[in-house]
């Protein structure tokens, strides 16, 4: 009988060690109607993800040293457009032309024309990049005591301060009210800027990531958690978990397809949600 209940003993543990490690490194756990897949793989250190205007997926590999990377990512798998990146991190597309964040080296912003690369060097350690509706760029940077929210004109190159004096800021955005809004990662908020006036809107994010605000006034943020990230959603006031168990995931994008498509970054690789 002993050696009985020591053996269902044994048994228990053995599934919560497998349960355990599931959380840890298992799949992604969904809100109700939200479905999964993997669409990329062997995406080393992948961060920023944004669509051109044929529907191809392009993606940042945020190594430093000079040896981050922008690909394109298709049916047989990746391919090299840009070398020689120094932590790359937001990706926007506007135009003809991609912009590119850096969070390391002299030129915090790099346009691509898929051919000449321009660099720009009135931004520094900048990582969330967003489009505003007068044709600027936002652009946040990513330092622990001075960071600033720009508004950058693509045009002469210049960049004017909105914001300064945040603490490793990184996701931004502006909803189709005209509003600003941004995260900071040691803090719980997501805060919006209106009239010149900073408002704490919410509370409960851990380290938050990237934003993406949506057509219909919802946004979109994650968290850059080594485990147990999250793809949450803002609207109207409330937060709403769209999935959890996510190793740094960054960012997060929507296809011509209706799919969101999340760069999940310790796992090297991109997800395909649908029902969101």
């Amino acid at each position: 009988m002993q050696r009985k209940s020591l053996a269902v003993i044994s048994v228990a543990a053995s599934v919560l060690v497998l349960l355990g490690g599931l959380m840890l490194f298992g799949v992604p756990h969904t809100g109700p109607g939200i479905g999964w897949s993997v669409f990329a793989t062997d995406l080393e250190k992948v961060s920023a993800l944004a669509f051109n205007s044929h529907g191809e997926l392009f993606a940042t590999l945020e190594k430093g040293g000079g040896k981050g990377e922008l690909v394109r990512l298709g049916g047989t798998g990746s391919e090299v457009v840009l070398r020689g990146l120094n932590k790359p991190d937001g990706l926007l597309f506007l135009g003809d032309s991609l912009y590119i964040t850096n969070e390391n080296g002299r030129y915090g912003l790099t346009r691509f024309d898929g051919q000449v690369t321009t660099q720009y060097d009135s931004v520094a350690q900048a990582e969330g990049i967003a489009a505003s509706a007068d044709g600027s760029l936002l652009l946040i940077e990513d330092r622990k005591r001075d960071g600033r929210l720009l508004q950058f004109d693509p045009v002469n190159g210049t960049a004017k301060v909105l914001l300064s004096n945040l603490v490793d800021a990184e996701g931004v955005c502006e909803s189709p009210d005209g509003a600003v809004w941004f995260v900071e990662k040691d803090s719980p908020n997501l805060s919006r800027i209106e009239h010149g006036e900073v408002l704490r809107m919410v509370d409960g994010l851990v380290k938050p990531a990237f934003l993406n605000c949506l057509d219909d006034g919802s946004i979109l943020i994650t968290e850059d958690r080594t485990n147990f990230g999250r793809l949450l959603r803002y609207r109207d006031g409330r937060l709403e978990v769209l999935a959890r168990n996510l190793r740094a995931p960054q960012v997060a994008v929507f296809g011509a397809d209706g799919a969101l498509f999340l760069a999940e970054q310790n796992r090297n690789r991109v997800l395909r949600f649908e029902g969101i």
